[in-house]
């Protein structure tokens, strides 16, 4: 009750906000205070911004605001000026991996840990969009069921390129074969891979 996530990309308009506005003279029901999340706050637009420049200024003592964006440019001076900002900075693939093994864990799903280590990678430093990969790859490779979720699975869902065909292409490179390692290539860009 106390807690109210908005997406700002959908609700990005003057009105929208100004509804927002008006409930937030209420107290909180339960907790200490009334939160609101913005997600992609970038998204509202100008009048929708500075309908929210008052509040800001003046916040009621039991309201907090938490704006989140990945475009803090596109979000205005005047706005940001009233804000405490942190940047959250990109998990390292360690600590990802062990976070990923520990949900595993506890869905009690079996995978290889070069599977695991290309989710971690393919995360590219973000919890939420691993665990969406990890996902997707208990699924995908039907570990649910009881099967081990392999490298060669995650290779396929995620579209990498199989490591030898990469060292082959290499080789075949550096040998002066041209028509094998366009073979290679072609293969590999058939395939959809990426080179991680």
């Amino acid at each position: 009750m106390d807690f109210q996530e908005i997406d700002a990309a959908s609700s990005r308009g003057v009105d929208d906000t100004k509804q927002l506005l008006e409930t937030v003279m209420h107290m909180p029901s339960a907790s200490r205070y009334k939160v609101y999340l913005l997600d992609e706050v970038h998204m509202l637009s100008s009048s929708a911004f500075n309908a929210l420049l008052k509040t800001l200024e003046e916040p009621a003592e039991h309201v907090k605001f938490i704006f989140a964006t990945t475009e803090t440019r596109k979000v205005p001076v005047t706005v940001l000026s009233r804000c405490q900002r942190f940047d959250l900075r990109r998990v390292d693939t360690e600590t990802l991996i062990a976070h990923f093994n520990h949900v595993a864990e506890q869905e009690s799903a079996k995978i290889t840990e070069g599977a695991m280590a290309l989710i971690g990678r393919a995360s590219d430093g973000s919890v939420r969009d691993g665990l969406s990969l990890l996902d997707q790859a208990i699924s995908h490779a039907g570990s649910s069921n009881g099967d081990t979720v392999s490298e060669e699975a995650i290779r396929e869902m995620l579209g990498l390129a199989d490591g030898g065909l990469i060292y082959d292409l290499f080789e075949a490179s550096m040998q002066g074969k041209v028509d094998e390692a366009l073979n290679i290539f072609n293969l590999l860009y058939d395939a959809g891979c990426l080179l991680y």
